[in-house]
């Protein structure tokens, strides 16, 4: 029995496939020494030229990246810049709105603060005015025109921050216990009239008592002798020209004695009357006793 086929016969095959099948490739690439044949020779010593390119390539690939990195560092600027602030990048892209929205009404500003000037350290009268500055000193001024005008020296004058006392004893102007100007006391306020017209303020007339009781039909207490002394001095002022609405008069009976004591010197200390220049209407740096100079 003849042996199956296990391979393909000739007659099944192309004649090219015949051709291929009788010398197969292997057989002519060998001479018949068992050497490669010259072709296929060469061919296999060009293979190490296709991966040396791609060396050359990949080496010309980096030495261009790192020479365009040190170009682009030198021409970065040395110095750090500011960043810009998130809340400005956000003020400049505001979208507009989606509806017509009226516009915020204007809010007015408040002014600013005017500066604080230091406080005037002289004491204060009205708002541009200020008390006397060296009252000494005034003092001796009035009390040298005072002399010129004839005035007794024991006429005294009192001068503090706000005001110019003329003190006068009650032996000049009244008799004991009396409310009556003397014929001396009526010369006396002819005299001391023009400076007191002349001089700018309040003119207080106080009267003044020791504190022996007076009990009698007319003064049934000091309070009404003190009282009724100023008022008669008062009185004759406005006969002498001043202005009744610049004039008031007041009695303090025994209430502000000038001297503690009881003996005869100081009771006849503190029977007194003391015609008070309020400093009222005195502009700022003008002292009194300039009026009658």
């Amino acid at each position: 029995m003849a042996p199956p086929d296990d391979g393909v016969r000739d007659r099944d095959l192309a004649p090219d496939d015949a051709q291929d099948l009788a010398t197969p490739t292997w057989a002519t690439n060998f001479g018949s020494n068992g050497g490669l044949l010259p072709a296929a020779a060469d061919e296999d010593q060009e293979i190490w030229l296709l991966s040396y390119s791609d060396l050359v390539t990949l080496l010309l690939s980096v030495f261009v990246m790192l020479l365009a990195i040190t170009t682009l560092k030198d021409q970065l600027p040395t110095t750090p810049q500011p960043e810009t602030p998130a809340v400005a990048l956000h003020a400049t892209s505001t979208l507009p709105p989606l509806f017509d929205e009226p516009e915020p009404a204007m809010v007015p500003q408040p002014a600013p603060p005017e500066p604080i000037q230091p406080p005037d350290p002289r004491p204060r009268l009205d708002d541009d005015e200020v008390a006397v500055t060296a009252p000494d000193l005034v003092a001796a001024r009035w009390r040298e025109a005072l002399a010129k005008l004839g005035v007794p020296p024991s006429v005294a004058v009192d001068v503090q921050q706000n005001r110019v006392g003329i003190v006068i004893g009650d032996g000049i102007l009244f008799a004991p216990g009396q409310a009556d100007l003397t014929p001396g006391g009526d010369g006396l306020l002819r005299r001391l009239a023009p400076t007191l017209a002349a001089t700018r303020g309040e003119v207080v007339v106080e009267g003044h008592s020791d504190s022996t009781p007076i009990a009698n039909r007319r003064f049934p207490s000091n309070w009404e002798l003190s009282g009724g002394r100023a008022a008669s001095v008062v009185r004759r002022l406005i006969e002498l020209g001043l202005p009744p609405d610049r004039l008031s008069a007041v009695g303090f009976a025994d209430t502000r004695p000038l001297s503690a004591g009881s003996d005869p010197a100081s009771l006849a200390r503190n029977r007194r009357v003391a015609i008070t220049i309020q400093a009222d209407g005195i502009p700022a740096g003008h002292e009194p006793v300039r009026a009658i100079q």
